[in-house]
């Protein structure tokens, strides 16, 4: 009877320290960290929604635009769908962007970042410090993933961050790596290639320059001066009318050979002679 008693005991001291430890995990909020976790929650929804069903409208209206003024875009959406908040410089970006980089991780082959197989399957709230964390839980046709929201837990409560990831399994991580290395061994083909092509042309131009250069050379030289050209012979004078001179040059013949006359002496010609000093 006595072991049956303290069994008994023990079994329910052990029922009271779980009903202590359930009673412990469950935290008491006051009135006004209540409402802010409920307003976060609902900015939360808001957005994912957003998100989901008008990210492209977004992006397209926002395109061109700076932060600033895509900030200003993205909160005044969110005012229309009655849950206004304010939001960090750059969280609707990142939000953006890892949200579709999650649906292209959930979905067969990288579908479209509204895609309808992506569901939310719950959402849990955490209060760490001076942050409100809203997560959603995710699924979709190839794994799982969640989406977190970080608020500022102060009196104005701005939304900090939104980012979104998916539990993508290791095949998955390498079929991606495996598009990736074909991707990037593609550009480096078609960059290496269109390199040679350039460097081709460049060679088969500067081949043409030495066609140019022997056709230039066949040409006939023209003007070309004459090496060594022969004296032109001169011409005869025509003695015709000098007929004084003819006289007095056959007397000086006459007197140097000592003839008494000049018959047998003719003087058909006269010709200058350039004697050289």
């Amino acid at each position: 009877m006595r072991m049956k008693k303290k069994f008994a005991t023990l079994l329910c001291a052990f029922a009271l320290a779980l009903g202590l430890t359930a009673c412990g995990e469950e935290t008491q909020y006051s009135e006004l960290q209540t409402t802010k976790i409920t307003n976060c929650e609902s900015i939360s929804r808001a957005a994912l929604n957003l998100m989901m069903t008008g990210r492209d409208t977004i992006t397209n209206v926002t395109e061109g635009m700076n932060k600033e003024e895509s900030k200003a875009m993205f909160e005044m959406f969110m005012s229309q769908m009655g849950t206004g908040c304010e939001l960090e410089l750059g969280v609707y970006e990142g939000l953006t962007t890892s949200y579709g980089q999650m649906v292209s991780d959930m979905t067969p082959e990288g579908g479209d970042v509204n895609a309808t197989e992506v569901k939310i399957e719950g959402s849990t709230t955490k209060v760490v410090g001076k942050e409100i964390l809203v997560t959603y839980h995710m699924s979709g046709p190839e794994c799982k993933g969640q989406v977190v929201f970080t608020f500022s837990n102060d009196i104005f409560m701005r939304m900090k961050k939104g980012d979104a990831t998916a539990n993508t399994s290791f095949g998955q991580k390498m079929r991606a790596a495996g598009k990736q290395m074909g991707t990037a061994g593609l550009n480096t083909l078609l960059g290496m290639g269109s390199v040679f092509i350039v460097l081709i042309l460049i060679c088969l131009i500067i081949s043409t320059f030495t066609v140019f250069n022997r056709k230039d050379r066949k040409k006939p030289e023209i003007n070309k001066p004459v090496n060594n050209p022969s004296p032109a012979p001169e011409e005869a004078e025509e003695l015709s009318d000098d007929t004084e001179l003819v006289a007095v040059i056959t007397a000086a013949i006459c007197a140097y050979e000592g003839a008494g006359s000049s018959d047998g002496f003719v003087v058909r010609s006269i010709r200058k002679v350039n004697r050289r000093r």
